[in-house]
């Protein structure tokens, strides 16, 4: 019986451990950055520059994404989380954050 539940014990914590390891918990900064240069279709040393904002709407974790590119500067909302993006509208050149 001992033997049974260390098994069990140990079944739980190893699959605990595997879907640690996967795509499933939160964005890195890199990976916010990735998502919106991978939706304007540039790559990050074609940018001039590139700020990522932690922030919280309604209560969910995001990365507010500013993005300079020669005159268009765009600002993203990315979802901390699934890596949605939540809002992407055209930005003032000199964003607030």
């Amino acid at each position: 019986m001992k033997k049974r539940i260390i098994s069990m014990l140990l079944v739980i914590l190893l699959v605990g451990m595997l879907a640690a390891c996967g795509n499933d918990g939160p964005l890195t900064t890199d990976d916010a950055k990735k998502v919106v240069l991978s939706d304007m279709g540039v790559k990050e040393k074609d940018v001039d520059s590139i700020d990522v904002h932690i922030t919280t709407v309604d209560g969910v974790a995001c990365y507010a994404v500013y993005v300079s590119i020669g005159d268009e500067h765009m600002e993203y909302l990315v979802n901390g989380s699934t890596g949605e993006i939540l809002a992407k509208e055209e930005a003032d050149h000199g964003h607030s954050h």
